[in-house]
């Protein structure tokens, strides 16, 4: 009787470390998945279809604007720009960034930085 109950526990062990070990062998760690593609290779299976996506995506948006507010919507602000309309800076010649630290343009903010176009401030006691 013990040597069954010692069997049925060796049996029981022998099969948690398999299966632990068959487990440990299917992490990937440098990005790529346990099947044999790379994270690189399933983007490249995919990016003719995020882009497709994002077009349709795009349209479903500037439609259900239009339908809203009753006008046709104005193009996002992406980036600096030669037109000052159309720049992120409108005119003014700074970029304000998302941590509130501004940036000098490079079509409108010439001569009105230093070097690196950021603005430096000196504090006085």
């Amino acid at each position: 009787m013990k040597e069954s109950r010692l069997n049925i526990i060796f049996i029981a062990i022998v099969s948690v470390l398999l299966g632990v070990g068959i487990q440990s062998k299917l992490q990937v760690i440098d990005g790529g998945t346990p099947y044999g593609c790379s994270t690189e290779e399933i983007t490249d299976m995919y990016a003719e279809y995020v882009e497709e996506w994002k077009q349709e995506v795009k349209i479903a948006f500037n439609q259900a604007e239009e339908e809203i507010l009753g006008k046709e919507p104005a193009p996002d602000v992406i980036g600096p720009d030669p037109d000052p309309d159309k720049c992120i800076c409108g005119g003014s010649g700074w970029i304000k960034q998302g941590d509130g630290h501004k940036t000098k343009c490079p079509f409108h903010g010439e001569g009105i930085a230093g070097k690196h176009g950021l603005i430096i401030h000196e504090y006085k006691n």
